[in-house]
């Protein structure tokens, strides 16, 4: 019995350590989430592409990248960056059950756009320059 309970308590803490808490960037940082089912999506790579291009501006505003492949995650834009599990972020996200998804969040934490297309970087720095904590 012994045996099971601790296999259990260790399962648990393996599972919670594998989820992805956002919550450690709020108020001070902004977050955008490339989610994808296909890392050669066009979208995916469109919005890849979109965002290098003005990373600076992006790095100036506090943005941070998360790329989520199904249930793995990587954070920026290196290419060798290692991925690590994270089913909970994909779960929690994943609400249109499209191919692609984008999700800018505010240093509030709350979703300030979303869509299920290539997004301009001209369009998200208008949109965080228009927001009060900018």
């Amino acid at each position: 019995m012994k045996i099971i309970v601790s296999f259990l308590v260790l399962f648990l803490c393996i599972c919670k350590v594998q989820s992805q808490d956002l919550s450690k960037h709020h108020w001070q940082d902004r977050l955008i989430l490339l989610l994808t089912e296909d890392l050669k999506n066009e979208n995916f790579t469109s919005q890849l592409e979109e965002l290098e291009i003005g990373i600076k501006a992006l790095e100036e505003r506090n943005v941070i990248v998360y790329q989520v492949y199904q249930h793995q995650m990587k954070v920026g834009f290196a290419k060798d960056a290692e991925w690590k599990v994270a089913t909970n972020l994909y779960k929690k996200y994943d609400e249109k059950n499209t191919p692609f998804e984008f999700y800018l969040i505010g240093l509030d934490g709350k979703v300030k756009l979303q869509d299920t297309k290539c997004i301009s970087i001209d369009k998200i720095v208008d949109l965080i320059d228009s927001m009060p904590l900018r």
